[in-house]
């Protein structure tokens, strides 16, 4: 059931925006604004549907030494097992009682549908769509207000909205068109007496499609599919957001970032906020069809996240060969990431630059080498500082790569340097999602360099001052002192953090004072292995 006594869906302030999420009373900074147990639509990518659980989205490990490795550091991917359907086998549950769940919900609706043999996979949009119109059809009095709240939602709820989507961009609503009437075809063609199913079809298939939550597994960052709920999905955007979008795996919780009061708009980011002005741009231009006017963006390209190190006219000689080879690969795109008064052979060169940056990180293809060779010449040009996007998203890329290759120690040295110098700078709030994730991530990672597989490491780094065993409870406390205000105490993620955190000290002497007094003692040795970590190290 969604959680909405607090909020209240009415017309947005923000200049341009439809409807907004807003405060009906305050709200203190970790506090739950908005909750529901499980979006309306929740839809696994393709290839996720058969190693991931339909219902709460929990994945399975099922690359033996993926799992064997997940298993070792306690993931919880490396202990889940799945079983498909008996009837489709094209989706998988990891119980009973979630397989139980999606039958009475929604699978019963497209599991013939979807276990013709040569029927190809279908995308996540068609497939919600099937499944509200099985369920409009089958119990249209209790459905009724449901299928509306979907229907009635931007764009297709907007007849403006959408002749605006056909002059942006006449592809995506040729797409929109095309995918509804087939998941109409599919579900049989349905008809209802109070229902126009073929034109509700298509208005689901536009909202889910225009309006996706991205999931992905709070553990690893493995993308796992979209959602769409009316409620969460009723939050604004803003490059400066008060508020922040959690997956607890299936519940999706909207969190307070800061004080909000009575009255205020609630507003998060459907974008990487700590990104560069140009680039947040043309994100949100190109998957959204909007150009952002928030306090943020009305400043321009003049925050610190904008600034590069030192002058464009100063990139070195090596750099400037380089990025002019680079002005040439990106000719097509070199304007979304200028300035428009910046427009100069330098700018042209950094602008170059970034466009390359960026194009790694968005290559979900794109091995160790290229994200490290991303990193290296940003950094190596002088003009990226390490808290500078995109060298942050690039630095997390690269720890996930050492990891999945079985290079703890390298992961484990960027992970460190993520939290103490990167990470803090662009998320003041230490309750953040993005900062406790990677405190679990490094925490793990120390665990599995204290094991006997790793004693000569150990030893050296001891002689050097660093105490793995006493620095993990300072990662163990951080998690257990702000996890509970970021992520639920049944969310997959807060119990492993608790479980851990009562299974450790029970095992311990010393009392969390004393381990506290330890830990501080230690920790300059942290933060001067994390000064260290360098491109010439890497």
């Amino acid at each position: 059931m969604p959680t909405d006594n607090g909020v209240e869906v009415k017309q947005s302030q923000m200049p341009d925006a439809g409807k907004g999420l807003y405060a009906q009373v305050a709200f203190s900074p970790g506090e739950i604004v908005a909750s529901v147990d499980r979006p309306l639509v929740t839809e696994l990518e393709a290839d996720r549907m058969l190693d991931t659980c339909a219902w709460c989205c929990q994945r399975a490990a099922t690359d033996p030494i993926e799992r064997k490795t997940a298993a070792s550091m306690g993931l919880p991917h490396g202990f889940t097992e799945v079983k498909s359907c008996t009837g489709c086998r094209k989706v998988a549950y990891c119980s009973r009682a979630c397989q139980s769940k999606a039958w009475k919900r929604e699978h019963k609706y497209e599991c013939k549908v979807i276990s013709v043999e040569d029927l190809p996979p279908l995308p996540p949009g068609v497939r919600g769509a099937i499944k509200i119109i099985g369920r409009s059809k089958a119990d249209p009095d209790n459905e009724v207000m449901h299928t509306h709240k979907i229907i009635n939602f931007w764009p297709a709820g907007d007849p403006n909205a959408m002749l605006e989507i056909h002059r942006l961009d006449k592809k995506r609503f040729d797409d929109f068109q095309v995918l509804g009437h087939a998941a109409w075809i599919y579900s049989g063609k349905p008809q209802a007496d109070r229902l126009d199913l073929k034109s509700i079809s298509r208005k689901v298939v536009s909202n889910i499609m225009s309006n996706a939550i991205i999931l992905s597994s709070v553990f690893d960052g493995v993308p796992l599919g979209i959602a769409f709920d009316p409620l969460i999905s009723s939050a604004n955007h803003s490059c400066d957001p008060n508020a922040v979008l959690v997956f607890n795996q299936p519940r999706h919780e909207i969190r307070a970032l800061r004080k909000i009061k009575a009255g205020e708009e609630i507003l998060i980011s459907y974008v990487e906020a700590t990104n560069p002005f140009n680039v947040r741009q043309m994100q949100l231009k190109e998957n959204y069809l909007f150009t952002c006017q928030c306090t943020r963006c009305l400043k321009g390209g003049n925050l610190e996240t904008d600034k590069f190190l030192v002058n464009a006219e100063d990139l070195e000689n090596e750099y400037r060969k380089l990025a002019d080879k680079l002005v040439n690969r990106h000719e097509t795109k070199l304007s979304k990431f200028l300035l428009s008064d910046n427009d100069n052979e330098a700018q042209k060169r950094l602008a170059a630059m970034e466009a390359e940056a960026y194009s790694v990180l968005e290559n979900d293809q794109a091995g160790t080498g290229e994200t490290k060779e991303a990193i290296e010449m940003c950094i190596g040009s002088k003009m990226w500082s390490w808290t500078r996007q995109p060298i942050p998203q690039l630095c997390r890329r690269l720890a996930t790569q050492y990891l999945q290759s079985g290079l703890i120690y390298e992961a484990f040295r960027i992970g460190v340097k993520l939290h103490i110098e990167i990470l803090p700078a662009l998320y003041p709030q230490e309750f953040h999602p993005d900062r406790v994730i990677n405190a679990w991530a490094v925490s793990t990672l120390i665990n599995v360099l204290c094991g006997a597989a790793h004693e000569e490491l150990y030893e050296e780094l001891a002689k050097g001052g660093v105490q793995l065993r006493v620095l993990y409870f300072g990662f163990l406390f951080y998690l257990h002192d702000h996890t509970p205000r970021i992520f639920r105490s049944d969310s997959p993620f807060a119990r492993v953090i608790e479980i851990t955190y009562t299974q450790i000290m029970a095992g311990v002497t010393y009392s969390e004072a004393e381990l506290k007094e330890k830990v501080q003692a230690a920790w300059p040795a942290l933060e001067a292995l994390a000064n260290n970590v360098s491109i010439s190290n890497f």
